[in-house]
């Protein structure tokens, strides 16, 4: 048996928790909560498709397979409902896109998941001469809910403390990390930006992608579907609504801004006419890579040192597969694939 220390209770250090305790090894997560993370904003959405290509994405198959059963799971464990199955209303912009869509729902391998079914209330209630098509086996993670129910876990357990791990505050010895008087075997980073400030973790490929959203008021709009349009609208029931997302690559506030917001609005309104009314606007910041691979391995020179991240936009549908692909990893010396390792940096 082998105790770990987690850094981040985000999605990535909550689901690789639950997978090392499953095996019976000792985990302690620590999290301050004093950052903008994408799980405090997150829509928790998943989408098996990328709109962009039409085309299936990465490992589709199997990370759905593994989503599902870890949700599943984690749902009966912690009795609370955070899983949530609902389809994706992909609006037309022209006839091209509608034709486009037709042509690849014959592809063997994205064809499953485009359906030739449009969805009517999204008909009745945006503007969408061209029409619209749904996306099979897609839904959202309430991911607040989710992370407070698995906190609570955590802490009844013994598994959770909420504090900063400082690198100035870790030691690294041969046959242990100590952090604040306490031994572990590894201490494996889950915290999203700013891991590769680490020591021999300098050379990965992490990089801050802000976004931005907003929770919304909208009266009489009743849809059964997640519409998307460019953005998404993510229906959450009693007239609630979240409205995303934006993304942005540069250097810019960790706060809401006026010109994110105006921007989500005004492509909201051209769709659709109904009186909106803004509840909150929330940012946080998705910690990707320009390979849109996660990251999975050890820092250089320090096998006692991991890392668990870059799961973008995509961290619902990444994180149950990979978690329980790097549990494998630290508890059986499983092979991390090359796709996902740190040594491709």
């Amino acid at each position: 048996m082998s105790k770990y220390l987690i850094v981040g209770q985000g999605l990535a250090g909550t689901l690789l928790a639950f997978s090392l305790l499953e095996k019976g090894e000792q985990v302690l997560i620590a999290d301050d909560y004093n950052h903008a993370s994408a799980s405090q904003v997150a829509a928790g959405m998943w989408n098996p498709v990328t709109f962009k290509r039409l085309a299936a994405s990465w490992l589709a198959k199997e990370m759905l397979e593994e989503m599902n059963v870890t949700f599943r799971k984690l749902e009966e464990k912690l009795q609370a409902s955070f899983f949530h199955s609902l389809p994706v209303a992909r609006i037309f912009n022209s006839i091209q896109d509608a034709n486009f869509w037709d042509e690849k729902s014959d592809h063997p391998e994205v064809g499953r998941f485009l359906s030739a079914r449009s969805n009517k209330s999204v008909q009745e209630n945006f503007d969408s001469p061209f029409g619209n098509s749904e996306v099979n086996e897609c839904g959202w993670l309430n991911v607040p809910l989710f992370r407070e129910v698995s906190k609570n876990y955590f802490i009844q357990h013994g598994n959770f403390i909420e504090d900063a791990v400082n690198e100035s505050e870790v030691e690294f010895l041969e046959s242990s990390v100590v952090w604040k008087g306490r031994a572990f075997d590894k201490l494996i980073l889950c915290n999203g930006i700013g891991v590769n400030q680490w020591k021999g973790l300098e050379s990965l490929d992490l990089i801050p992608n802000h976004g931005q959203v907003l929770d919304l008021k909208i009266e009489n709009l009743e849809i059964d579907a997640v519409v998307n349009f460019g953005q998404f609208l993510l229906p959450f029931g009693n007239e609630k609504f979240r409205l995303g997302a934006t993304y942005n690559w540069n250097e810019v506030p960790d706060e809401p801004t006026e010109e994110a917001k105006e921007l989500l609005l005004s492509e909201l309104t051209q769709r659709m006419d109904k009186t909106v009314v803004v509840e909150s606007h929330k940012t946080g910041f998705r910690p990707t890579t320009r390979d849109r691979r996660p990251i999975i391995g050890f820092a250089k020179e320090n096998e006692r040192l991991g890392v668990f991240g870059g799961l973008g936009s995509k961290g619902v549908l990444l994180a149950p597969y990979f978690s329980k692909l790097f549990s494998a990893v630290l508890t059986e010396g499983a092979p991390i694939p090359k796709e996902v390792s740190t040594a491709r940096f």
